[in-house]
């Protein structure tokens, strides 16, 4: 019987479902996530998860072991840094600034440059880029790692 009662005090004391919150309001590693479907030279897709803020180099020599290590070499710049060519389709062209020295990196890098190349250093991933579709150009042989 006392337990009974102290049973019923303690469910007046619990929280009811009116009461508690289920889902969180704060930002989670989610609301950062990109996805990038990536055509390699030899025509297969790979969909790719970044964050937003990383390179595309940065997110492709992290699946190197899936796509290859043919795509990306060495970046004249030099440093040990990482450069690859992708070719990018038309409507995201505009989030991606290209300048003249820009365009004399990509000539030392690809063999043939299109308008719509870009080098993957140069492209900071956001959030208006998800589901962005991106193909992997061919770059020097020599220049490979």
């Amino acid at each position: 019987m006392a337990l009974r009662r102290l049973f019923r005090e303690q469910q007046k004391l619990w929280p009811t479902t009116q009461q508690v919150r289920w889902a969180s309001t704060a930002p989670s590693i989610y609301d950062r996530m990109v996805q990038v479907t990536v055509v390699d030279v030899y025509g297969q897709r790979h969909v790719l998860r970044a964050l937003t803020g990383h390179t595309l180099v940065d997110v492709l020599s992290e699946h190197q072991e899936l796509l290859g290590n043919e795509e990306v070499t060495e970046s004249p710049e030099g440093r040990g840094a990482l450069e690859c060519v992708v070719s990018v389709p038309n409507e995201f062209l505009n989030q991606i600034p290209q300048t003249k020295e820009y365009l004399q990196q990509l000539r030392q890098i690809a063999p043939s440059v299109t308008s719509n190349c870009r080098l993957g250093s140069k492209i900071i991933l956001t959030k208006e880029m998800n589901d962005m579709q991106v193909a992997l150009h061919e770059v020097f042989p020599w220049r490979t790692i």
